[in-house]
């Protein structure tokens, strides 16, 4: 098994699957837990053996798996840098002080819709920050961009009640 798509093939109802990692943390004692029901989107399994609770797990993009040999790992999306293009969008992105002094005396929003319209002209509106745009989102804190194309720290990993993936 290779692909996304064979993964999802190979998880079928009955199956049971072991949560060994868990937002870095190594999980002591796994219990493996089957799967009840099969989505496009994502499988639903039980919470705990036998408690007839349920919990999803919704599949992100092929991007942020990895298929090993007993399982798949899922990553959070990475970080990159700004490229120059978007580097230059931000820039150059409208600026008026004296509109931007009256939106905040009037509660007004012209700024925003203002550059909104830029944004998307550019095709960029995720580097406005308050929203994922084609698995991109522009991130104030750092300078950096999440981009669902590339992996960044392990989520979860789980592998097979019986050690491989067939």
């Amino acid at each position: 098994m290779k692909t996304f798509a064979d993964l999802k093939r190979n998880l079928q109802v009955g199956k049971e699957l072991i949560l060994v990692e868990r937002f870095g943390q190594r999980i002591e004692n796994p219990q493996p837990r089957k799967i009840i029901k099969v989505q496009s989107n994502a499988i639903v399994i039980e919470k705990l053996p036998g408690s007839g609770k349920e919990s999803r797990l919704y599949f992100p993009p092929s991007s942020l798996i990895e298929i090993t040999e007993k399982g798949f790992k899922i990553y959070y999306p990475g970080k990159r840098d700004l490229t120059l293009q978007e580097l230059d969008c931000l820039i150059n992105q409208p600026q008026d002080p004296k509109q931007e002094e009256i939106d905040a005396l009037s509660d007004g929003n012209v700024m925003f819709w203002r550059r909104e319209e830029y944004f998307k002209e550019h095709d960029a509106l995720y580097l406005r920050g308050y929203k994922e745009e084609k698995g991109l989102k522009y991130d104030f804190n750092d300078g950096k961009v999440r981009d669902n194309k590339i992996k960044g720290d392990l989520a979860l990993e789980y592998i097979f009640g019986n050690g491989n993936l067939s």
